[in-house]
């Protein structure tokens, strides 16, 4: 059973701020938790409900976290109900430990910036579209929203365990890209539109602005290009994760 001091830092990891302080986050539902279970970086702990029914699903998960090491255990549903972000966290949760991931863990390919896109499901929905179609890394800026949240990791589908996905400054990321030869490439309402796959770059950075601001002047500034996706006259826009998809899409490599 995990302790008063457990219970109380874990139910606090719905908080960046205690995220950031513990380095742990919080993932709910067996989804999350199988795919977790794939992913190599340190799990801390997988507490399932002791009304789950043996041999079924959750059992399984138990089973391969004991084989991992990890330890697991059947808690009442009233301990799962004070850690989970949820008010209903299904009958599995898990702790793991955030990876030091930055840009040394970077490949060369298709860089998606979210600079200042500040909500979570946004975020996890991006993240999952950018591991689907081939993306090396999504990197937050500015007020975006931590893609270790329990809400961008519940969107995400558990994609964020497959792609390098982490949070930096605007101006070290327009350097990053700038000492790597990437080239920027900005995304608004009025960016020139990319109506089919086109041939992109080997190593490219597509940026998405948030909603109400748009993409920053760090990166506007320094763009080698402007993109877009083409509306008909009665649409005025399209929901950041929408447009972002389209565009991943058509810049993904076969």
């Amino acid at each position: 059973m995990p302790t008063r001091a457990e219970t109380k830092i874990w139910r606090s990891l719905r908080r960046r701020k205690r995220r950031d302080a513990h380095r742990l986050f919080l993932a709910e539902g067996p989804k999350l938790v199988e795919e977790m279970l794939d992913w190599p970086g340190r799990i801390v702990r997988v507490l399932a409900n002791e009304k789950t029914p043996e041999n079924g699903p959750i059992f399984r998960l138990l089973d391969r976290a004991m084989t991992r090491g990890v330890r697991a255990e059947l808690v009442p549903e009233k301990v799962l109900e004070a850690i989970a972000d949820t008010e209903s966290p299904g009958a599995v949760l898990a702790i793991g430990e955030i990876p030091d991931v930055g840009w040394g863990d970077v490949g060369r390919g298709l860089i998606v910036v979210l600079d200042g896109v500040q909500d979570p499901g946004n975020t996890g929905t991006l993240i999952r579209t950018a591991a689907a179609l081939g993306a090396c890394a999504v990197v937050g800026v500015g007020p975006a929203a931590d893609p270790w949240g329990p809400k961008a990791l519940r969107a995400s589908a558990g994609a964020t365990f497959k792609v390098p996905a982490f949070r930096a400054k605007r101006e070290k990321t327009a350097a990053a890209l700038a000492n790597r030869d990437v080239p920027i490439w900005i995304a608004t309402a009025k960016g020139e539109p990319l109506s089919r796959r086109i041939e992109s770059p080997g190593a490219l950075a597509l940026v998405l602005g948030s909603e109400a601001h748009g993409v920053s002047n760090v990166f506007a500034q320094v763009a080698a290009r402007t993109v877009g996706v083409k509306l008909h006259a009665n649409v005025e826009s399209l929901n950041v994760a929408a447009a972002g998809a389209i565009l991943l899409d058509r810049l993904a490599s076969d």
